[in-house]
């Protein structure tokens, strides 16, 4: 009887398959990689719709279930970045009848928003009253103890590489929210 050896036939990659693999990998990856890094997801409008659209729920709910006042107060101008901060109306402890706004804590949530340095308010509207250009005026959209929140629209500018786009985030008041509108869009009323 004779010896009968029985090949199997292995299935597994050879050396040469895996390094080709790897290869055409790390050339993919030289293309993607530069591409993903310049990406400022911070500075997408829809990123930052979506930011500003959960402090404003936040302040909202908050609002309601305290029954007090809230404001979104936006800082702009000037080297930093602008921003926006959560405040709550209270009573001023060293003067009687007077109201004070102090910023808000939440320990579940960032109450501050600071916008990437590409982008810039460039206009805030109450009405047809421009509240940035005029010195006296404090940017702030007034948010109610049931819940409504004042009509205002804002105008954002971003830079990047030379190339600058805008928008408007139209304050929608009985929904809470913002739209966002391409290009600056005017005032009602």
């Amino acid at each position: 009887m004779a010896d009968l050896h029985v090949f199997k036939k292995r299935h597994a990659f050879t050396m040469i398959e895996m390094m080709v693999v790897i290869f055409l990998i790390g050339v993919m990856a030289t293309f993607v990689i530069p591409k993903l890094a310049h990406k400022t997801p911070q500075s997408e409008w829809s990123t930052i719709l979506y930011d500003l659209n959960n402090l404003a729920f936040f302040a909202r709910q908050e609002a309601i279930s305290n029954q007090a006042v809230y404001r979104l107060n936006f800082k702009s101008g000037g080297s930093a970045s602008d921003m926006m901060i959560i405040e709550k109306e209270e009573q001023d402890p060293e003067k009687a009848g007077k109201r004070i706004y102090t910023p808000v804590s939440s320990y579940y949530l960032k109450t501050q928003y600071q916008f990437h340095p590409s982008v810039k308010i460039k206009a805030f509207y109450h009405g047809k009253k421009e509240e940035i250009s005029d010195s006296s005026g404090n940017p702030c959209c007034y948010i109610v103890h049931d819940g409504l929140v004042q009509d205002v629209i804002i105008h954002l500018v971003r830079t990047e590489k030379g190339v600058e786009s805008r928008v408007s985030f139209k304050m929608m008041p009985f929904y809470g929210k913002f739209e966002r509108y391409d290009d600056f869009i005017k005032p009602e009323l």
